[in-house]
Formats: C-alpha cells, sequence, structure tokens
C-alpha cells in the first residue's frame, strides 16, 4: 500500500473509534479535572437549575394573567402577573449571564489540567512509544480529543442537567395543571422517541464519515506538503492535485449528507410538536367549550409544549457529546496510563561526577518480545576512549547508543558507568552528563544563542559565541541579519541542513559532557564544513569517553577503538590496522564502502 493509503487507513480506523458508550469509571475520573473550580461548577449548576426555573414559571403565569386578570377584568391581577413575568426574563438573563461565565471558567480549567498532565507524560515516555505512535495522532489527542472533553465538561454536564429539570418540571406541572390534558400531550412521545431512534443511527453514521473524509483531507495535506521536493522532482503535481481534488469532494459530499439528516431532524420534532399543539388544542378546546377547563390554561398547556420538545433536541445533540468525550477520555487516559519504565527506580540517588569508564555487562534488548535487537553485548571502554559504532543497518548501532544515553532499560544485563549501574541512579543527575549529536538535528524556533544555550541554561553570551566559534559555527552565524539573536524559523527552515548540525554540535559542546554519542552525526556535512567540524570533534572529544556511529573513513580511522557489530551481537572489535588484519566483518565493510575514499584521499 502506498503511503496515502496507509494514512488514509488509520485515519479511517482512528474516525471508527472516535464514539464510546458512558463509562461511570471514566466520567469520574474526567470530573476530578474539575475539583479545582468545583466553585464555579456549583455556581453554574445553580444558575442552570434558576434559569429553569424562570423559564417554567412564564407559561404559568400567563395562564394567571388570562384566568385571574383578562377573564375577570382584575386589572392588579393582570399587573402584577405581567411583571412577575418580566422579572423571571430578567432574573433568567443574569443566570444565563452567570452560567455562561463559570461554565467557561470551568471547561478552561479542565482543559488546562488535561493538557499539562499530557504534556508531561509525553516527556515521561520512552522512544518505543513514540515510534509506535505518529506525532500527528498525538497531536490531534492533545487538541481534537481535549476539546471533545472540553465540550461534555463545561456546556455538556450542565446542558444536560438543565434540560433534565426543564422536562421534568414541565411535565410536573402540566400533570398538577390538567392530568388528563396532560396525558393527551404526551401522545406523541413514543413518534418522537422512534424519530429521535432513527436519527441517532443515521447522524452518528454521517458524522463518522465526516470525521473520515476530514481526517483523509488532513493526511493528504500533511503528507503532500511534506513530500514537495519529492513530488516537483518527479513531476507528480497533477497525480497529486487529482487525489487531492477525489478526497476534497468526497469530503464536500459528507459533509452535505450530515447536513441533509441535521435539518431534516428539527424540522420532523417541529412537525410532531404541531400534531401535540393540535391534539391539545381539539382536545383542551373540548373541555373548555364545557366549562371544564379555564383558557388561561390551554394557552399555558400549549406554551409548554412549544417548550417541551426544545429539552429533547438538546439531549439527542448531548448524547453525541457524551459518546465522543467518552471515545476522546478512553485514548487521553489510555496515554495517561502508559506504564513508563525508564523512570527513577525507588532509593535512586543522584549520579557522582562522571570519570568516563563505560562497561555493558551482557546487555540484551528487545522493543519486541519475540524479536530480539541487541544480544549478549559486552565491552569496556575506558575514561577518553573514543570509540567507533560499525555494522550494516540493523545491527543495532543506533540502539547501543540509545541505551548508553539510558533512553531505554536493558531486559537482561546492565550498563556500567564509573562501575554504577545506571539504573541505580536518577536519570537527571545522570543525563545532565551527557549529550547526542543526531544526524537530523533538532533546532527550535528560537534564536541562534538561545538554540546553542539549550544546551546548558545558564550558559553566558560569552560561552555561547565562544561554542560557536569552536565548532565554526560563528562564521555563518555572523552573517546573519541579527547575528546570534536572529530567530531561525520552526526546525530551522532559514539554515541548511550542515548549519543546522553545526549548532547542534556547539550545543553539545557547550554542555560539557563526560559522555558523548554522536549518532551519525557529519554524515549532513560538506567536505568544505568537515574540515571545521574535525578540528571541532578535536575538542569536544578530548577527555571524553564517546561513542560514535559514523560512516565517514577519518572519524572510524582515527577511533581508539572500533566496535563492529551485526544482527544485534558484537562480533569483532578492535583498531582499524587489528580488525583489517583479522580479514572479518570489519575488512568485508571496510573493502565495500571505504577502500575506494582511502584511495582517492591518498
Amino acid at each position: 500500500m502506498n503511503s496515502f493509503g496507509s494514512g488514509f487507513g488509520s485515519m479511517r480506523r482512528a474516525a471508527d473509534a472516535d464514539m464510546a458508550p458512558f463509562d461511570l469509571r471514566r466520567f469520574m475520573r474526567l470530573l476530578s479535572y474539575t475539583r479545582p473550580y468545583r466553585g464555579n461548577l456549583f455556581i453554574a449548576l445553580g444558575a442552570a437549575i434558576g434559569g429553569t426555573a424562570m423559564t417554567i414559571t412564564g407559561p404559568y403565569l400567563l395562564k394567571v394573567a388570562i384566568d385571574s386578570g383578562i377573564d375577570r377584568s382584575d386589572l392588579h391581577a393582570l399587573f402584577w402577573a405581567a411583571a412577575a413575568y418580566f422579572l423571571t426574563r430578567v432574573v433568567a438573563a443574569l443566570l444565563s449571564n452567570r452560567q455562561t461565565v463559570h461554565v467557561n471558567r470551568l471547561g478552561n480549567g479542565a482543559v488546562y489540567g488535561l493538557r499539562r498532565d499530557l504534556f508531561a507524560k509525553f516527556q515521561q515516555l520512552e522512544f518505543t512509544f513514540f515510534d509506535e505512535h505518529p506525532v500527528g495522532v498525538l497531536v490531534s489527542r492533545a487538541t481534537n480529543d481535549i476539546t471533545a472533553l472540553s465540550n461534555l465538561v463545561s456546556s455538556g454536564i450542565v446542558s444536560i442537567l438543565s434540560d433534565v429539570v426543564t422536562l421534568t418540571g414541565i411535565i410536573v406541572i402540566m400533570l398538577i395543571m390538567a392530568p388528563a390534558l396532560a396525558l393527551a400531550s404526551f401522545v406523541t412521545l413514543p413518534l418522537l422517541a422512534g424519530l429521535t431512534i432513527i436519527f441517532q443511527g443515521r447522524a452518528a453514521r454521517a458524522f463518522r464519515d465526516v470525521r473520515t473524509r476530514i481526517g483523509e483531507l488532513t493526511a493528504n495535506f500533511e503528507e503532500s506538503l511534506s513530500g514537495m521536493r519529492v513530488t516537483q522532482a518527479f513531476v507528480r503535481e497533477r497525480e497529486n492535485a487529482a487525489r487531492f481534488e477525489k478526497t476534497n469532494r468526497a469530503n464536500v459530499q459528507a459533509n452535505m449528507n450530515a447536513a441533509v439528516v441535521t435539518n431534516l431532524f428539527g424540522p420532523s420534532v417541529s412537525l410532531v410538536s404541531s400534531i401535540g399543539t393540535v391534539i391539545i388544542l381539539w382536545f383542551g378546546g373540548h373541555i373548555v367549550s364545557q366549562g371544564r377547563l379555564e383558557i388561561g390554561v390551554l394557552v399555558a398547556f400549549i406554551s409548554y409544549l412549544s417548550r417541551f420538545f426544545q429539552p429533547i433536541q438538546d439531549l439527542t445533540t448531548q448524547y453525541n457529546t457524551v459518546q465522543q468525550a467518552m471515545a476522546a477520555a478512553e485514548k487521553i487516559f489510555g496515554i495517561l496510563d502508559t506504564p513508563v519504565h525508564v523512570i527513577d527506580h525507588e532509593g535512586a540517588r543522584e549520579m557522582a561526577p562522571i570519570q568516563g569508564h563505560v562497561r555493558f555487562r551482557g546487555v540484551g534488548f528487545s522493543y519486541h518480545s519475540d524479536q530480539p535487537t541487541i544480544s549478549g553485548l559486552d565491552f569496556a571502554l575506558q575514561p577518553g576512549t573514543r570509540a567507533a559504532l560499525v555494522g550494516p543497518t540493523g545491527a543495532g548501532k543506533t540502539t547501543t547508543a540509545a541505551l548508553l544515553l539510558r533512553f531505554y532499560d536493558p531486559v537482561e544485563g546492565a550498563i556500567e558507568v564509573d562501575t554504577v549501574d545506571l539504573r541505580t541512579v536518577t536519570l537527571a543527575s545522570y543525563r545532565r552528563q551527557v549529550a547526542v549529536v543526531l544526524q537530523e538535528p533538532v533546532v527550535f524556533a528560537s534564536t541562534v544563542r538561545e538554540n546553542i544555550r539549550y544546551g546548558r541554561l545558564d550558559a553566558t553570551d560569552a560561552e555561547v559565541e565562544e561554542a560557536a566559534r569552536a565548532v565554526g559555527a560563528d562564521t555563518f552565524v555572523l552573517q546573519l541579519p541579527q547575528g546570534y539573536e536572529t530567530t531561525i524559523g520552526e526546525r530551522g527552515i532559514r539554515l541548511s541542513q550542515g548549519q543546522r548540525q553545526l549548532l547542534s554540535f556547539a550545543r553539545a559542546l557547550i554542555a560539557d559532557p563526560r559522555i558523548l554519542v554522536l549518532d551519525e552525526a557529519t554524515a549532513n556535512i560538506d567536505s568544505r564544513s568537515e574540515d571545521h567540524i574535525q578540528s571541532a570533534l578535536a575538542t569536544l572529544l578530548g577527555g571524553r569517553t564517546s561513542l560514535i556511529i559514523a560512516h565517514r573513513l577519518s572519524t572510524i580511522r582515527n577511533a581508539d577503538l572500533i566496535l563492529v557489530m551485526d544482527q544485534g551481537r558484537l562480533v569483532e572489535q578492535g583498531t582499524h590496522s587489528e580488525l583489517l588484519a583479522l580479514g572479518g566483518l570489519y575488512a568485508s565493510l571496510y573493502d565495500r564502502q571505504f577502500s575506494w575514499a582511502e584511495t582517492a584521499v591518498g
């Protein structure tokens, strides 16, 4: 399957799972995020109930105005009924305002807490989690899914309670005023229930299709933009436009279908309401004509009936909100409950200043239990050793480096630094003394100075500039519009690949690590920049224990020790000349990859 198909497939699966039944345990956990704002919750609920009471009092006051005022020509009673009606409207408006204010405070507060916990969890999770979950999906959890929860926490809970109180109040008042007429008006309820069930099914399918199509549209946009270089290089603009046209039309059609379903429900409910009104008029009018019912009661009933169906429509909408929120809660709480294995274990102590002795003792590791990635890895590095890690693709080089950085913990054996098992010390105290430079440099949408200072936040401006000079980055930095204060854009978009890598070198240098890992760090540096890099590396690596994954001949030949890996195992180790004399895997790799370069250089 092509990349577009794969992306769309995942979006479809996500959309199919975006509604879930009500779960009390999950709901109560969600409510726990409103605890700091429970005062706002109680005020909002009180305002909603008070506003509902004012609303359902209105028709009864109409009844009083007609029967006690107009029908009896009692202007005093009419005045007070009209004044009371106006007062209920004023109070209802004030309560509605208070409800809106406190509901917003409640919802925003809960969202703040959820996003805070979710972001904190992302900081703790191991790389395996991010390897298995696309960034776009995780961003959706922090945006779309939390918005779905916000809709329930803020307006949803209060609206549901308000609608239930409204329905209950109307039914009770109608039964008290005229039981026979109330029962007659309830004849339409089975019809309304059937209509709601039919609508729920069709609306769920329609809106699920909308979410699927918008997911496909988003995936199309994302993959087209990220692959624009390839698209233009292979002249595939027309094919991409045709694919997008198809996806875009499907999205429009899905939205039209959803709009048709939604717009049918409102008029259908109005029709049922009209049937109820006709029943009330005919049956109630017959009773009024016989003198057994006051005309004000009939008017009040018609008014109540017009209000009766609105809460039912609202509850139908809120049912979807609840389902979406439950599905979102399942996804978000699933992330929050993901176990973190690389943690500070009980009794972990601060790592003492590192001297640089590294020992892998029979280390084994697996991303998946049935597929070992590293097996029986055993080697030692003395302080200040410059070790190169080589081997074919998939040999386990990057995993070995990640284990040394303690991005993962071994499932077998132990990794020791200065004879201390890394699992017995705190992560922060160890990682403050190590650094890594990756093949794909990570820079942030900030200034050049702040990107370098990221390696040590308390570094002075002079130290930042000295680190840049040491790796040769100052040559291009000083040519930028604002020099070190130049904002380099998201992901360093204003810099070349080589310039971004030089900044990452400066960042590592200013951190002054005792252990340094370079993962293909010079792979994207051009030959002109390499002269600066090699001299910078001499300074950077001096006196530090380093593990270098590299394919450049100069880096490998200058290593104090070369570790050769194959299929997760250490198969050879020694110096460049020793391994060539051995005639094993390294010699074979050297003949295929490096000998031509040595000839060219010589």
